[in-house]
C-alpha cells in the first residue's frame, strides 16, 4: 500500500515539475521564421564548397587559445557571453532576474529556432567534410540557422539596452562568439547570418510583450547596481 502511494506521489510530480519551467517569450508560431529567412546556401553548389572551405581554413589557422575559446562559447550562460565585456563574473546566484531573463531569452531561442533548423535541414560541416572536425560537443540538428548566434544576437540587442556604455564591445563579443562556431566545426558562415537575422526578428518580436517588459526591468535595475553603474 504505501509502495503503491509512493509510485503515485511520483507519477503526481512529474507535471508539477515540468509546469515550473519558464514559458518562452515567444513560439515558433508566432514568429514563423522559415517565411522570412532567406534560403541557406544549397549543398553541392559552388558556394557551398566555398563555405566547407571558410570553415576548414578558420580551423587549420586559429591559434590553440582560440580553440580553447570556441569551446568554452559552446556556452551560452550570460556570464560566458558577457562577463569579460562588463569586467565583472556574472554568477547566477548573485544575479536570479538577469539569469531568468537571459534563460528565457535562451529558452525563446530553442523554441523559436528548432522547427526551422528541421525545415531548412543544412548538414552542418563537420558532417559534410571530414576534414572539419568537431571541436566541440558535436551537434546533429541541422546547421542553419545557428541557434547560437541567434542568441548571442538577441542577447546583445538586450543587453546592449541595459548597459549602453558597453554597446560597442558587447556587438565585438557577439561577432567574436558566434566566429567561434565556425572554429568548433558546428556551423558555416552563412548560418551565422541567418543566426544573426533570427536573434534580430525575436529581439524585436519580444520588444512590446508585457511580460518581457517587466523581466527586462527588473533585470536592468538588478545588473546596473551590481555593476556600480547609475540607475
Amino acid at each position: 500500500m504505501m509502495l503503491r502511494r509512493l509510485l503515485l506521489l511520483a507519477l503526481l510530480a512529474v507535471p508539477l515539475a515540468a509546469s515550473a519551467r519558464e514559458p518562452t517569450y515567444i513560439t515558433a508560431q508566432e514568429l514563423d521564421l522559415v517565411s522570412i529567412l532567406p534560403p541557406p546556401v544549397v549543398a553541392g553548389s559552388a558556394a557551398d564548397r566555398e563555405q566547407l572551405a571558410v570553415v576548414l581554413r578558420a580551423q587549420r589557422t586559429a591559434s590553440p587559445e582560440r580553440i580553447e575559446q570556441a569551446r568554452r562559447d559552446a556556452d551560452e550562460s550570460v556570464d560566458t557571453m558577457f562577463a569579460a565585456v562588463l569586467g565583472k563574473a556574472l554568477p547566477a546566484s548573485a544575479l536570479p532576474a538577469t539569469t531568468r531573463l537571459f534563460a528565457r531569452l535562451e529558452d525563446t531561442e530553442d523554441a523559436v529556432v528548432a522547427p526551422t533548423k528541421t525545415a531548412f535541414k543544412r548538414v552542418r560541416p563537420y558532417l559534410s567534410d571530414p576534414e572539419i572536425k568537431a571541436l566541440v560537443r558535436p551537434s546533429i540538428t541541422g546547421s542553419y540557422p545557428s541557434g547560437h548566434t541567434t542568441h548571442i544576437t538577441a542577447s546583445s540587442i538586450v543587453m546592449g539596452d541595459i548597459v549602453p556604455e558597453k554597446r560597442d564591445a558587447i556587438w565585438e563579443r557577439a561577432h567574436d562568439y558566434a566566429w567561434s562556431r565556425v572554429i568548433a566545426g558546428m556551423h558555416y558562415p552563412n548560418d551565422l547570418d541567418g543566426g544573426r537575422l533570427t536573434g534580430t526578428a525575436i529581439a524585436v518580436a519580444l520588444r512590446n510583450r508585457p511580460e518581457f517588459k517587466a523581466d527586462f526591468d527588473a533585470a536592468k535595475r538588478e545588473l546596473r547596481q551590481y555593476l556600480g553603474l547609475a540607475p
